[in-house]
């Protein structure tokens, strides 16, 4: 796995982690539903982030 992968994997599970304990401190309960949503927005937005990383590389050459 290549470093940015590894930074990617390790952002997704520290995220999923404290969205987990977060909706645990103040609701008291956890929606595997609502979960889902968050981790389908929070993986759409590192892939949008990552296009734009590589668009901007482009521009570096």
């Amino acid at each position: 796995m290549n470093d940015r992968r590894v930074l990617y994997v390790s952002g997704f599970v520290a995220a999923s982690v404290s969205y987990i304990f977060t909706a645990l401190a103040f609701t008291g309960q956890f929606h595997l539903d609502r979960w889902i949503v968050f981790a389908v927005l929070f993986l759409a937005v590192f892939a949008g982030f990552e296009r734009f990383v590589r668009w901007s590389e482009r521009f570096d050459d």
